[in-house]
């Protein structure tokens, strides 16, 4: 019974990791949402600021990644990000520039430890 409890617990972290690799691949953004449509090609992002700052936070939550991903800013000059285990707004309003620049796009995404938020701004 410990046997097939672990089986099946290595199968669904295998499953989890495939998933994962399958969402991100230099050059390509894929996602399942239907309105962020971002890609990068090498190591700058491509597409609006709003498509840019869903594929960017998006990405950070999938990869945990708590700090700036690089590339562009889809049409924007600046980039803040965020990061908060308590709520989404909080995430938005821990991100660099806030209340300094004017928003060109905002977006955040729930990852396993908490929000990541991506704001691009002109």
């Amino acid at each position: 019974m410990i046997r097939m409890a672990l089986a099946f617990l290595f199968v669904a972290l295998l499953t989890v990791q495939a998933d994962a690799r399958t969402r991100w691949r230099p050059g390509i953004l894929r996602s399942r949402t239907p309105n962020a449509s971002a890609r990068v090609s090498g190591r700058a992002w491509s597409g609006g600021p709003q498509e840019v700052a869903t594929a960017k936070a998006e990405r950070a939550a999938a990869m945990g990644i708590k700090g700036h991903l690089g590339g562009g800013f889809g049409g924007g000059n600046a980039e803040g990000v965020g990061f908060s285990t308590v709520s989404a707004q909080h995430a938005l309003n821990n991100c660099c520039f806030t209340g300094q620049r004017r928003v060109a796009g905002a977006a955040v995404a729930r990852g396993r430890d908490g929000w990541y938020a991506v704001k691009i701004y002109y």
